[in-house]
């Protein structure tokens, strides 16, 4: 006889969590909370690791070519670094959405309009240049 020995999925564990949570009152409501906290920070921190890769790139490339691909293009940026400064380049933030550069050349910015998808909002994560200037805590907009 095969036994199995399996894992939750993270959608089995939000189901199960779902719906037993409730019940619980006050205390299911806070775990719930830290859960999708939990979850809020793993993307955050996903996204970081991506546009910090990207940026990395971005400075290789500069230090090569004495300047940042310019515009306004993801596409055209990560085509500059592919495959010498960067094997593959990620475009998408862990929400799903896209990220968005700019660059005159001499300066970069990178950018993720974070949970909300919407740019120019204060869930927004920003790096600029390699630093990040703008970076919301888990949970908040």
């Amino acid at each position: 006889m095969m036994r199995r020995v399996g894992t939750f999925s993270l959608t089995g564990l939000l189901l199960v969590a779902g719906l037993t949570l409730p019940a619980c009152g006050k205390a299911g409501e806070d775990y719930s909370r830290e859960v999708l906290h939990g979850l809020d920070q793993g993307k955050l921190t996903g996204t970081k690791g991506t546009m910090e890769t990207f940026g990395r790139a971005l400075s290789a490339y500069s230090v090569d070519h004495g300047g940042y691909p310019q515009g306004a293009d993801i596409d055209a940026a990560a085509q500059a670094l592919s495959p010498a400064y960067l094997r593959a380049p990620m475009l998408v933030d862990a929400w799903g959405n896209r990220l968005q550069y700019q660059s005159d050349g001499q300066s970069f910015t990178l950018s993720s309009p974070g949970s909300d998808g919407a740019a120019g909002t204060g869930d927004d994560v920003v790096l600029k240049d390699g630093q990040f200037t703008q970076l919301p805590s888990p949970g908040k907009s």
